[in-house]
């Protein structure tokens, strides 16, 4: 009987690829190679696999047939369609976060408003910007979480991962990064968050589907750009 991997080693090696991709190290389109990440993460090829399996089912790889697997590379249609779904979820969250938080969480909206604010205070900072998204992750995760719907809570971490590659593209990434968004995501995150602390819960919901909206937005002309490039680039080599 052959023994299973230790699942510890599974969901480490799962997290590093989808910190990887998240952060677009691993780029969107990119093959991606089990033999060239079990090097590069130190470990035997079969943890790879199985966690490449799982990044599928995420929604964060594709697996095309007879190839192997590809960093999923999503158009501006998918990008609509996956802000669509989150506002959705997220605007009705914020709803119920107004109204449910429990004193902890109330402390915890409190302490990310102060850190956004010092972030703020800083910008056009590579290194900032990257702490500004990983406060904008757990502001959102916090939301879901303050919502007291499990289910809803559940949802949105799941989407989360998804939406995750946008963000970082639109405030992290040096070639895509738009201080201009970052500055009016702070002011709609503290929109969002003097709302719920104020037990507002219409004025949550509508801070947080303006900031989705703005967001989607400004993605979709990025993307847009994107994919009209590539088309071109294409079209002129099949000219050839």
């Amino acid at each position: 009987m052959v023994a299973n991997k230790p699942e510890p080693l599974i969901d480490s090696v799962y997290a590093r690829l989808r910190d990887l991709i998240l952060t677009n190290v691993l780029r969107p389109g990119q093959k991606l190679v089990d033999r060239d990440l079990a090097e590069q993460l130190g470990v035997s090829r079969t943890p790879v696999r199985e966690a490449l399996g799982r990044l599928a089912m995420m929604g964060l790889v594709e697996a095309r047939s007879r190839r192997g697997y590809y960093v999923k590379q999503y158009s501006a249609e998918d990008m609509t369609d996956l802000y669509e779904f989150r506002r959705i979820l997220e605007v009705n969250a914020a709803r119920l976060a107004a109204i449910n938080a429990d004193p902890s969480q109330i402390q915890e909206f409190e302490d990310i408003l102060i850190k956004s604010d010092q972030l703020a205070a800083n910008p056009s900072s590579s290194a900032n910007n990257a702490k500004t998204v990983a406060l904008d992750l757990q502001l959102h995760q916090l939301i879901a979480r303050a919502s007291g719907n499990e289910s809803l809570h559940h949802a949105i971490k799941n989407l989360m991962d998804k939406v995750m590659c946008f963000i970082w593209v639109d405030w992290v990434d040096s070639r895509t990064a738009d201080p201009v968004s970052i500055a009016a995501a702070h002011h709609e995150h503290r929109g969002i968050i003097e709302s719920i602390l104020a037990r507002d819960a219409e004025a949550a919901a509508k801070h947080l589907g303006t900031h989705i909206d703005n967001a989607r937005g400004g993605l979709a002309g990025m993307l847009k750009a994107r994919d009209d490039l590539r088309s071109a680039v294409l079209a002129g080599s099949s000219s050839r």
